[in-house]
């Protein structure tokens, strides 16, 4: 009788405690609940990491992205309370996560003394965009040569679509044809404008309409389809991702990286 008691007092014990157990294992002693000891606005930033993929990045870059959503967040003033991700998201990716948020505790990115747009993208098209296009007020994002980004995975993509599928993406009339369209393109060859016979789209307009990776892109026919070659991942404009990961595993801080996609980018911290 004794043994049965002991028995199922252990096996209390066990419902009682697995879930402590497993996030101690996930997340070790010092993960428990740690996100409740940070402030709000620290709390906002790794919510916002912890909804994408950032496996790929240095630790360096991930610390990037911290600043740079801290940033936004104070830009905006935002105080809406998030949620983290679902539980089975925890692990190396939370604690990365958490680790540079408290690496980068305070620390946000200001444009002449003042809190700005920080635009940014995953690769460019082997430069990054011209601010003219933003109009005048985003003067301070350069345009960078990043030739590295050729060497990413996502530099170069093909897909084909046959021409009734191009219509209805476009939503054109019955008499559209691919001969009609001419491509305008800004000096890092991204389309601005597309223009038909009856109809013209802005280039990030048409990109998302055929849901291509950038508005970097050709246009030809081949047989019986239409063949579409699209160049980076992204608007083009500010941080290409990718260059600044490599240039974080080459051992870049971030303001060198940020000095070097924004003019008179600061990185300060704040109480």
């Amino acid at each position: 009788m004794g043994k049965y008691l002991k028995s199922i007092a252990a096996m209390g014990f066990l419902i009682l405690f697995l879930p402590y157990t497993v996030t101690l294992l996930i997340n070790g002693r010092q993960g428990m609940n740690r996100e409740e000891q940070l402030p709000s606005l620290e709390y906002q930033v790794l919510c916002r990491l912890m909804k994408e993929d950032y496996s790929w990045m240095e630790d360096g870059t991930l610390e990037l992205m911290a600043i740079l959503y801290r940033t936004d967040c104070v830009r905006e003033q935002e105080a809406s309370v998030q949620e983290l991700p679902a539980f089975e998201l925890y692990g190396d990716a939370y604690d990365r996560a958490y680790q540079a948020v408290l690496h980068t505790k305070g620390q946000v990115i200001t444009i002449d003394g003042e809190y700005r747009e920080l635009p940014y993208h995953a690769v460019s098209a082997g430069i990054t965009r011209d601010s003219a296009l933003l109009g005048e007020e985003y003067a301070y994002v350069n345009s960078v040569e990043c030739p590295r980004d050729k060497e990413s995975d996502s530099y170069l993509q093909i897909c084909y679509l046959t021409a009734q599928e191009l219509t209805e993406a476009l939503d054109a009339d019955a008499a559209f044809s691919l001969e009609d369209l001419v491509l305008e393109r800004d000096p890092e060859e991204y389309v601005t404008t597309v223009k038909g016979r009856s109809k013209s789209w802005a280039g990030e307009n048409f990109r998302s309409l055929l849901h291509l990776a950038s508005s970097c892109f050709w246009i030809e026919s081949e047989q019986d389809s239409i063949r579409i070659v699209t160049r980076g991942s992204g608007h083009g404009f500010g941080i290409s991702l990718y260059t600044a990961n490599c240039m974080a595993q080459e051992g870049a801080g971030v303001s060198e990286i940020i000095q070097k996609f924004y003019q008179n980018a600061e990185c300060i911290t704040i109480p």
